[in-house]
């Protein structure tokens, strides 16, 4: 058998560890000297150290750990866990994905990289009648993580019904308080889709418009260059903005956004 140190050196943990994992159970010795108290290990007890330590790796709890060690598991039920933890590992990464487009933002905003490019127009809006779903946050930065995959339902509908919009995808916002309510759709004349709503945008005289090209992560930009210079020019905000995605291939730095923001 190994002593607690040899165990620990080929197990790659550290003797405290193996002490706090004896005592929640995870990994107990197989013989402890009931004059010294030391622990000693069988070597066969290496795989079982070597897959806790993996699963710690892994982002498991030292509870979720017990549960995939426990022998008494089916390989169906390792694998939901599993799957399980893959699922939220994906969720962090996406978020840790939208984290990481803000700050970039704010460092663009920092260094002086304004949107130098955006170039301004002023015309009227139609009404609109758009096949939607719509939503609402009571935190306006919850928006950027809710409209992507209310734009998958509502082009999921569409498919489902065997409909391909010819128009481009479309959303709105509207800031209601401290929050914001917002939809995404298409314009499909009025037409009813099974799970979808249908609405209406009202027209306005007066808008200010421009083209973004690039990704979401960096539309954020383009509205706040947008609205300091609604602001520079001595306009308001008159209505909930709209988003036209003009081109959406698949990489989304050639996708083509037009920004339209009702004035007064």
């Amino acid at each position: 058998m190994l002593s607690i140190g040899d165990f620990a050196r080929f197990a790659g943990v550290s003797v405290r560890m193996l002490r706090h994992y004896d005592a929640l159970g995870l990994l107990s010795p197989s013989r402890v000297d009931p004059h010294t108290g030391y622990r000693f290990y069988e070597p066969a007890l290496l795989a079982r150290a070597d897959a806790l330590v993996a699963f710690r790796s892994l982002g498991f709890s030292l509870e979720e750990v017990g549960d995939l060690l426990d022998e008494g598991r089916t390989p169906a039920e390792l694998a939901a866990l599993l799957h399980r933890r893959r699922d939220e590992l994906r969720a962090q990464i996406e978020a840790d994905g939208r984290r990481l487009g803000e700050v970039e933002r704010r460092l663009r905003l920092l260094e002086g990289d304004a949107m130098s490019t955006l170039t301004y127009t002023e015309k009227p809006l139609a009404a609109l009648t758009l096949t939607q779903l719509t939503d609402h946050v009571d935190e306006t930065g919850e928006v950027g993580e809710r409209v992507g995959p209310l734009f998958d339902r509502v082009y999921g509908a569409f498919a489902a019904a065997g409909i391909e919009p010819s128009g481009p995808g479309i959303g709105w916002y509207d800031a209601v308080g401290d929050g914001m309510t917002f939809g995404a759709g298409a314009d499909l004349g009025g037409k009813a889709v099974d799970g979808l709503e249908v609405g209406t945008l009202r027209a306005y005289d007066r808008a200010v418009t421009t083209i973004y090209r690039g990704p979401m992560t960096g539309i954020g930009d383009a509205w706040q260059e947008l609205a300091r210079h609604v602001t520079d020019a001595g306009l308001e905000f008159a209505g909930p903005c709209r988003e036209i995605y003009l081109e959406t291939p698949e990489d989304q730095d050639g996708w083509v956004t037009e920004l339209q923001q009702p004035v007064r």
